[in-house]
């Protein structure tokens, strides 16, 4: 028995402490349990020891009332290719055993030690350096891998060369500024891409009238990849497209471009980009990868490659499956956060508070998680997404009615807080028209914080806010000072300079910072009669209301 599997083994009368450091000692989070004649009697994964303590068990216990007493297994003299094809969707290791059933060693997805791939002597080329392909470029070169990073925009390649941030991300400037001109290599000319592994990240917008995808820069990236491409080599789609986007159009531009076909002389697959602005750098090395390839060697390569850095690599049955895959992600969660809205709705017209209504009903009831109402739901996923999803659904020769009726009711979130607070300045003598208007919160989310501004509700509400008046100020703790200036705003650097002598105080996002405000040194600053908008219900619990001549609002509440 070789070193690695002697420290991943224990014996039949081991305790669940000394299982559970072969678990952790072997590396792979997984350790084989044997009886005295060294024959396997089943494995212990790093998942059953958690549920295990779940269910109340202790250090102390017998570990062999825990196993997985039937796991799969190969013979040792199966060949490899034979041994690969019993590793399933979520099974990355699988014991080999000779003839007696004695342990002899393990087949793992993720070595090189029975012939598979050696994937980080690849070089990558990412293709697009926005938020999802900076993030992903910036944890392979940390994870180890030669990359290398195009983008057409020259400034952004500029910015990144001064290693400076293109926008905030928590631990993004660290590595910048360890990886850019390292490890990660900035490339402004596509001749000087080549590469062994292609991941294609650039935006697909929709237009903002026909609300149909727009593939321009996915076929010209593709493209640009196929003149390079060479045997063997492997293509990944992350961007968010329509499904049948991985199969009828990136592969036949590849092809045309290359002269080489796909699934044997190149590998392709798609696989989707899952994480949250403002946590992405974690959320990649923790989220569940969701791989579908063109084939089963385009599957296994892209599994490869994210199993240096993902614990769990999901295999999908088909590059269709995985594009729908990310759609329903994002169009469900603008689906679920559309039924708050419409309720809070309702809600204000009852007058009564929707946050407490739905801190009741989801209090100790498993079946609900009915999220918080907003001023609208967007940023450049869920704005857009449903749209893409929209467009499948039409395809098909059906409607989207309940995805669209979902985007509705979230945009119209984002712009009716104008006119709700103008009808509330009216009742007191005012009203918005040529009113100074302060707003708080521009970049799309505020938690986890952000500076994108892009497809953000406070810019839907600011086109209906100008309607009234061109007196705003606007602050925003993380966003980027010259993006605010072009919107036509006035941007001030503390809420102080925005509430002074202000008619109505917006707070479009829910930043925490926003919950340090001193009250009661900010609202006599205003120009009463006023009114604070509160959208995230933020403030709910500082008693505005006692200051005189100060009106509190929030989103749901009557």
């Amino acid at each position: 028995m070789d070193y690695a599997l002697k420290h991943m083994t224990f014996t039949t009368d081991a305790t669940m402490s000394e299982a559970m450091d072969c678990c952790l000692n072997g590396g792979k989070k997984v350790a084989f349990c044997v009886d005295n004649q060294s024959k396997l009697k089943g494995l212990l994964t790093e998942g059953d020891i958690l549920r295990a303590f779940r269910n109340g068990a202790t250090l102390d216990m017998k570990a062999l009332d825990f196993i997985n007493s039937n796991p799969i297994s190969v013979s040792d003299t199966l060949s490899i290719d034979e041994a690969k094809k019993r590793l399933g969707n979520k099974i990355q290791l699988v014991p080999r055993t000779d003839s007696e059933g004695k342990l002899v060693g393990f087949v793992d997805m993720a070595t090189s030690e029975y012939g598979f791939l050696k994937i980080k002597s690849k070089t990558v080329t990412i293709l697009g350096l926005g938020y999802v392909g900076l993030t992903m470029g910036l944890v392979l070169a940390d994870t180890g891998f030669h990359v290398k990073g195009f983008d057409i925009n020259k400034n952004l390649l500029r910015t990144l060369s001064n290693r400076e941030t293109p926008f905030f991300e928590n631990g993004l400037a660290n590595l910048i500024e360890e990886h850019v001109g390292n490890s990660l290599r900035l490339v402004d000319n596509i001749n000087d891409a080549k590469a062994d592994i292609y991941v294609i990240t650039v935006g697909t917008p929709v237009d903002k009238q026909t609300h149909k995808p727009q593939m321009e820069s996915i076929i010209k990236a593709a493209s640009s990849i196929g003149r390079l491409l060479s045997k063997d080599d492997l293509v990944i789609l992350r961007s968010t497209v329509m499904v049948g986007t991985t199969r009828d159009v990136v592969l036949p531009e590849l092809e045309k471009a290359s002269g080489l076909k796909a699934g044997k002389d190149f590998f392709l697959a798609f696989c989707p980009e899952r994480t949250a602005e403002g946590r992405a750098l974690t959320e990649l090395r923790q989220l569940p990868q969701l791989v579908g390839g063109l084939d089963e060697k385009s599957t296994e390569l892209a599994s490869r490659l994210f199993n240096e850095y993902t614990p769990t690599v999901v295999r999908i049955e088909s590059v269709e499956a995985a594009e729908l895959c990310k759609l329903i992600d994002n169009c469900y969660r603008d689906v679920r956060f559309a039924f708050a809205n419409h309720v809070a709705e309702i809600a204000e017209r009852i007058g009564v508070n929707i946050h407490e209504i739905i801190n009741a009903v989801n209090l100790n009831y498993a079946r609900n998680s009915i999220p918080s109402p907003s001023p609208g739901v967007a940023g450049p996923c869920l704005i857009k997404d449903p749209y893409i999803l929209g467009t499948v659904f039409e395809r098909y020769e059906m409607e989207a009615s309940l995805l669209m009726a979902a985007r509705q009711i979230n945009e119209h979130g984002a712009t009716s807080p104008a006119d709700k607070v103008d009808a509330v300045l009216r009742e007191q003598g005012k009203s918005l028209k040529n009113a100074k208007v302060f707003v708080a919160g521009f970049a799309f989310k505020g938690n986890p914080e952000t500076s994108d501004l892009r497809d953000s509700t406070t810019l839907m509400f600011l086109e209906r806010l100008k309607e009234y008046t061109s007196d705003i100020a606007a602050y925003d703790p993380v966003a980027f000072k010259p993006e605010m200036e072009e919107l036509g705003v006035t941007v001030v650097d503390t809420p102080e300079e925005g509430f002074r002598n202000a008619d109505a105080v917006f707070v479009m996002n829910n930043h925490h910072s926003y919950r340090a405000w001193n009250f009661e040194e900010l609202l006599p600053l205003m120009s009463t009669p006023a009114v604070l908008y509160d959208g995230w219900h933020m403030f709910h619990d500082r008693n505005i209301g006692a200051h005189n001549g100060v009106t509190y609002m929030s989103t749901g509440v009557g």
